[in-house]
């Protein structure tokens, strides 16, 4: 429903409420997991790159180096030199004369010699010959890589994503469950059910718009049971009236028939009004579409204001002699394009109103003035005001300032409802202004030519 504000003197007005998305902290929460997920994409890929390449080369240095190792095998001193150098590479080897005896080695216990081949990659053996003769025999070996250094970039990465599927879990998953376990609730019948998740990201504008719509189904609940309390209160004053009329004209009383028969002809155009009070809402609630009223039940004649606002102030007078009504109507006044017929009812409800909360030795003043754009009606009263806590509903359906149902104040709650639908649809606005103890103007603006407009046959 409309948001109503207050401005000076507690003033309502009926403003359209705009929501605005923004980037929020779920979405950068999302978007660094996909920088996580990316990196460690990009760092197995490298590692795939450069690691599988160098192990596959791994044999050929090491058939390389060893048989630069056999080359010193006579000079002692050299291949001590040698074997140190490579031991700080990784790199293992020892080395065996022809008649297998071990001649020297970087590791203990020595690398054993392998006939048939050597099946390990990492591993090769190399002889030298003279004339068919072996005369030296070397084997090489890489060390394994340590498990430790190996899992090491793993755990870091592992714990990364951990960490990223535990923050999602919780920016995500935990108040997912919140606002499905409220709409579940709610859908059981817990009209107090709510989210009230308070964040600032896009989950929590999906709680505060799950919240605003309870909100606003339990107002329209709560409406529709005070519309079956006004209905039924309305309709049994009447019908208790007809069914004692009837009894009596039973009994033959026709004296008593006749002296009830005006409050009965009353109450009938009462619950008449009322039947086409909630009709009309109806056609314009189903006519309203996306913000704006397509299809509206509007009957458009060029019609001046002035005169209708005279014959609206006449009617007052002459229904209610004994009440004070000031017209101050401008001179030159506008012919609008509107549906005479529902704003005169507009004008009657609000004058009925004015008379009904406001005392009996206190005037009221209805006044019309020409715009730019068309006219401005307004509406005041010198009686009880309006509570500001009351203002906020002050336009919601069957809401009624006034919970005392009498029958002198009470009414159904749709007169300001009415008001704003039938003013609406002719694209104008209507404005609230009340103090408590210091009365109300209820303004009316409406434009020369309704936007639009659709026009009923």
């Amino acid at each position: 429903m409309p948001a109503v504000t207050r401005g000076a003197g507690a003033t309502a007005r009926i403003r359209a409420r705009r929501g605005s998305v923004r980037p929020g902290r779920l979405l950068l929460t999302l978007y660094l997991g996909v920088v996580v997920l990316a990196f460690g994409a990009a760092g197995l890929f490298l590692a795939n790159r450069v690691v599988r390449p160098a192990s596959e080369a791994a044999p050929l240095i090491a058939r390389h180096v060893l048989d630069g190792l056999l080359r010193w095998r006579d000079d002692p001193a050299r291949l001590r030199a040698e074997l140190t150098a490579i031991s700080e590479l990784r790199l293992d080897a020892s080395l065996y004369g022809a008649d297998r005896q071990l001649l020297a080695t970087t590791v203990t216990p020595p690398l054993a010699l392998a006939d048939g081949g050597v099946p390990d990659r990492l591993r090769v053996q190399s002889e030298i010959r003279d004339r068919d003769r072996v005369v030296v025999i070397g084997v090489a070996q890489w060390r394994r890589p340590s498990f430790g250094r190996g899992i090491g970039p793993l755990a870091i990465l592992l714990g990364a994503l951990v960490v990223m599927v535990v923050v999602i879990a919780r920016q995500v998953g935990a108040p997912l469950q919140r606002i499905a376990d409220a709409a579940r609730r709610f859908g059981r019948g817990e009209l107090g059910a709510r989210a009230r998740l308070r964040r600032n990201d896009e989950l929590g504008e999906v709680a505060r718009a799950f919240d605003e719509m309870a909100d606003r189904v339990t107002t329209l609940m709560t409406a529709q049971r005070e519309l079956m309390a006004n209905v039924s209160h309305e309709l049994q004053t009447p019908l208790a009236r007809i069914q004692v009329a009837v009894d009596l004209m039973v009994d033959g009383i026709d004296d008593r028939v006749k002296e009830l028969l005006p409050e009965i002809s009353r109450d009938l155009g009462e619950v008449s009004r009322l039947v086409d009070d909630v009709m009309t809402l109806s056609r314009f609630d189903l006519a309203h579409t996306q913000g704006r009223v397509v299809g509206a039940p509007l009957r458009l004649e060029a019609t001046p204001i002035g005169e209708l606002v005279e014959a609206a102030a006449a009617r007052f007078r002459a229904s209610h002699p004994e009440r004070a009504l000031v017209l101050d109507a401008a001179a030159a006044l506008p012919a609008l394009q509107l549906d005479a017929v529902l704003v005169r009812r507009v004008l009657d409800n609000l004058l009925d109103n004015a008379r009904k909360y406001s005392d009996a030795d206190t005037e009221i003043r209805v006044s019309a003035a020409p715009t730019a754009a068309g006219a401005v009606l307004a509406v005041t009263d010198r009686g009880i005001g309006i509570d500001p806590a009351d203002l906020a509903q002050l336009f919601t359906p069957f809401f009624r300032t006034d919970r005392s149902r009498s029958r002198s104040t009470g009414g159904s709650g749709l007169g300001l409802v009415f008001a704003r639908r039938v003013v609406e649809a002719h694209g104008g606005s209507i404005t609230v202004a009340s103090e408590v103890r210091r009365g109300t103007t209820v303004t009316l603006e409406l434009p020369a030519t309704p936007p639009d407009p659709v026009v009923c046959p």
